[in-house]
């Protein structure tokens, strides 16, 4: 490898994120939310929001909270159970369909507070010396900008080298390689780091290499 056998810092990353080989990485890929920082954060303030308006002498906020931890950050009908809780009293003056619109509404113009954590910022600093870095994240593209700018992620991405896929997670599990194409980076040389199944699949169907993160700490 170019830096390995000259850098003991790297092959300490190296020897951390060791389901990579490493020795043909030129390219250093990431998703965003629960990869580079931790997406809880985000969704607790978001629903801590929702709670405020809607249910503020409930526990729909901590109801919404573990749905989120036991299905996941894909999954769409957390707004619709939490009408369905509390329907006797919702439907008095809000159909299930205007108040899932008004929480995604919420949800998309969120203006959260994040901090990226520094252990990653030093992993990041880290790579940026010596691959070049990307970033494919999906969902909304605004608000993954807002939360992509807010992290000061734009330090170590330059703009070519990032994309924000759209709002169908489903998309990601699609091959990319157009995506690919339009950061004119070399998938043989690449390692993808992402939080989910879909992040692994999508780097398989790309032909790159993967590392299952949470918050940049190796999960398998």
């Amino acid at each position: 490898m170019r830096y390995l056998h000259n850098n003991s810092i790297l092959s300490i990353i190296a020897n951390y994120y060791n389901k990579v080989d490493w020795s043909t990485i030129r390219y250093v890929g990431f998703d965003l939310d629960g990869t580079l920082y931790d997406e809880f954060e985000f969704i607790a303030q978001v629903y801590r929001e929702i709670h405020n308006l809607f249910f503020k002498d409930l526990i729909i906020n901590e109801f919404m909270l573990i749905r989120w931890l036991e299905k996941g950050s894909s999954y769409n009908k957390i707004f619709e159970e939490a009408y369905d809780l509390y329907k006797e009293r919702m439907m008095n003056f809000v159909s299930k369909e205007e108040f899932v619109e008004m929480c995604l509404e919420i949800y998309r113009n969120f203006e959260p507070k994040l901090n990226l954590p520094a252990r990653n910022q030093f992993i990041l600093e880290l790579l940026s010396k010596n691959y070049t870095l990307f970033l494919i994240s999906d969902g909304n593209p605004i608000l993954q900008r807002r939360k992509f700018t807010i992290l000061g992620l734009d330090k170590f991405f330059k703009e070519d080298f990032v994309l924000f896929t759209g709002d169908d997670p489903e998309n990601l599990a699609k091959p990319k390689i157009k995506s690919i194409e339009k950061l004119n980076i070399s998938p043989q040389e690449s390692v993808y780091f992402g939080d989910r199944d879909l992040d692994k699949l999508f780097a398989k169907n790309a032909g790159m290499q993967f590392q299952k993160v949470y918050n940049m700490i190796p999960v398998e």
